[in-house]
């Protein structure tokens, strides 16, 4: 049985870099950027950012079920 914590380290590894550095920073950071912040980042939209983020939850959720 692999600890919980090892296999969201890995459903973290398993993501592309942005959607990695997204949770990243909304997540994992002590100063949390907000979803506008992370879209003039990466010059796309606030929802576009919300749907990244959303889908790589969705990921790493998976792999702490697996």
């Amino acid at each position: 049985q692999t600890p919980t914590v090892l296999r969201g380290s890995e459903g973290l590894a398993k993501l592309d870099e942005r959607s990695r550095d997204i949770l990243q920073q909304r997540w994992l950071s002590d100063a949390k950027s907000t979803l506008h912040e992370l879209a003039d980042e990466y010059g796309v939209s606030a929802e576009r950012i919300r749907q990244l983020e959303k889908n790589a939850m969705k990921k790493v959720k998976t792999a702490l079920v697996a």
